[in-house]
C-alpha cells in the first residue's frame, strides 16, 4: 500500500541550542561535553495496522548514541499500550497501559555504518494484542497501539519518553523516538463517486434530480470480510419558521444490502445506488425547506465478525451531506467571464500522480495539475465574449488521494469532487450571487 498510517512521536533527552551545517557535524559533536543522556535514533521504520490483518508488521531500525559511543547500553525495555478511541456505554474503555512486551539486550546491537550501535526491532499486530489480552473483535478503526522504549545503562541510569526535552524534538537529525503511536485503519477502501449528489436547489422552477452515487468497497478479499452495507438518513431542520415547528427527523436506517450480493468488479464490490428525490425528502416537502437545511446520509459496513466501520463527520468517506442552496445558474448558454481558481488537494502530499484538469476555452486547451505537495491552486481567466468553456478531469495514479474545488469569479464553489473524482467532463455551475 502506498499509504502507511504511522505516527512517530519524536522525543529526545537534550536541550541543545546548537546550529549545524550537516548531520555529520551533529553526530560528532552532539555528546561532546555531556555526561548524561542518550539518543535512540530512528534510522528506518515501516508498517501499518488495520482491524483485519493481524499479521501486519511494524519494524524500526534504531541507533543508540551516548557519551561513551554506545558502551553504556545494558538493555532497552519495550512496553505497549492500547488506546481505545471507540469505547461506549455498553463496552466501556478497553484501553490498557504499560504492558511489558519485550527486552532488547545490549547483545542485539551491532556497530552500524556511522560507528554507533544499531538494532532492528519488529512485531506483528497479533503479538501486540496477545500481550495486552485485547481480543481482535474489540479493535476498531481509530484505536491506537503505542510502543514505548526505555533505555537502561550499565551504571543503573534509565531514560524514557517522559525525560525528553522538546528543544530538538522533530529536528532533521534528532529523530530520537522513545514512543511510536500506530493508528489502526479499517482495512477497507470505501469510495463514493457522486453522479448527482450535490444539493437541493430551492429556486422556484429549478429541477432537482435523484441522489445517485456509485459505491466501491474493496477489503482485498472480494468482500468476504464484510457482511452488510447499511445506509442511514437524517434530516436537519436548521431554519425553523416563526411557528416554531421543528421538522427534523432523527437518524434511521434507510436501506441495507448484503455485501455478497453486490457486483464484483476487479476484486471490489460495487453498487450503483439511486435514491429517488421523493424518497430522500421523505415526509418533508421541498416547500418546507429553507436555505441551510440539509439531509445527511451515513454509510456503515458491518464486518463478518460483527464489528462496525463508519464515520459520522461531514467530509469523511462514510458520510455524505445533501445541502440546500439557491442557485440561479448563469452559465447555461455561455460561460461567465472572469477569473476562476482550481484548488487542488492530495491527501498523501505528493502531488496529483499524473492526474490533471483540462481547461478548454473556445477550443484552446491547457492542462493544470498539482506537481507536488498536499495542496495548491492555479487560476485561469475566461475572457469577455467567450462562447464555450469545457473542463475535464483526467485520471492518474492513486486516484483515491485526489480532490478538487473550482471557485467561480464570484468566489463561490462552482464544482468539486473527490477523493477519487469522476473522470470526464466536469459539471460547472456558476450561480447568481445572493443580494
Amino acid at each position: 500500500m502506498k499509504k502507511i498510517t504511522l505516527y512517530l512521536t519524536l522525543l529526545t533527552f537534550f536541550a541543545l541550542a546548537i546550529s549545524c551545517e550537516s548531520d555529520d557535524k551533529v553526530v560528532e559533536g552532539v555528546l561532546a561535553g555531556n555526561t548524561s543522556g542518550a539518543i535512540l535514533r530512528t534510522l528506518d521504520s515501516d508498517g501499518s495496522f488495520d482491524m483485519f490483518r493481524i499479521e501486519n508488521t511494524f519494524m524500526v531500525t534504531l541507533e543508540e548514541q551516548d557519551e561513551d559511543q554506545g558502551e553504556l547500553i545494558d538493555r532497552v525495555l519495550v512496553t505497549i499500550d492500547f488506546v481505545d478511541n471507540n469505547d461506549d456505554m455498553a463496552t466501556g474503555d478497553d484501553g490498557v497501559e504499560g504492558v511489558e512486551f519485550a527486552t532488547i539486550p545490549a547483545s542485539a546491537f551491532s556497530i552500524g555504518e556511522r560507528g554507533l550501535p544499531t538494532t532492528d526491532f519488529s512485531f506483528t499486530m497479533e503479538e501486540a494484542l496477545t500481550a495486552m489480552g485485547i481480543p481482535l473483535t474489540e479493535v476498531l478503526p481509530g484505536d491506537r497501539i503505542t510502543i514505548n522504549l526505555e533505555l537502561f545503562f550499565t551504571d543503573g541510569r534509565s531514560f524514557n519518553a517522559g525525560d525528553a526535552a522538546t528543544t530538538v524534538t522533530g529536528g532533521s537529525f534528532f529523530s530520537s523516538p522513545f514512543m511510536y503511536s500506530l493508528l489502526v485503519d479499517d482495512g477497507v477502501v470505501f469510495e463514493r463517486k457522486g453522479v448527482n449528489a450535490n444539493d437541493l436547489n430551492l429556486v422556484p422552477g429549478e429541477v432537482n434530480g435523484d441522489y445517485s452515487v456509485t459505491i466501491s468497497i474493496d477489503d482485498e478479499e472480494e468482500g468476504a470480510l464484510l457482511e452488510t452495507l447499511n445506509i442511514y438518513r437524517t434530516f436537519r431542520d436548521l431554519t425553523i419558521d416563526e411557528t416554531g415547528t421543528d421538522l427534523s427527523e432523527t437518524e434511521a436506517l434507510f436501506a441495507t444490502f448484503p455485501v455478497s450480493s453486490l457486483m464484483l468488479d476487479d476484486e471490489a464490490r460495487t453498487l450503483s445506488y439511486v435514491i429517488p428525490l421523493n424518497d430522500l425528502l421523505g415526509s418533508v416537502m421541498l416547500t418546507d425547506l429553507g436555505l441551510g437545511d440539509d439531509f445527511q446520509l451515513r454509510y456503515e459496513l458491518v464486518a463478518a465478525d460483527g464489528r462496525i466501520i463508519t464515520t459520522d463527520e461531514p467530509g469523511t468517506e462514510y458520510f455524505d451531506v445533501v445541502p440546500t442552496t439557491r442557485c440561479i445558474q448563469l452559465n447555461r448558454d455561455m460561460p461567465v467571464a472572469g477569473e476562476y481558481v482550481i484548488e487542488f488537494i492530495d491527501s498523501f502530499g505528493d502531488g496529483w500522480d499524473g492526474a490533471s484538469i483540462t481547461v478548454d476555452i473556445d477550443g484552446s486547451a491547457t492542462d493544470y495539475t498539482l506537481e507536488n505537495g498536499s495542496e495548491g491552486e492555479q487560476a485561469f481567466t475566461v475572457p469577455e465574449g467567450a462562447m464555450s468553456l469545457i473542463l475535464t478531469y483526467n485520471s492518474g495514479s492513486f486516484e483515491s488521494e485526489h480532490s478538487y474545488v473550482i471557485v467561480d469569479p464570484f468566489g463561490s464553489d462552482a464544482a468539486s469532487d473527490g477523493p477519487g473524482p469522476n473522470v470526464g467532463v466536469i459539471d460547472l455551475r456558476v450561480c447568481q450571487p445572493e443580494e
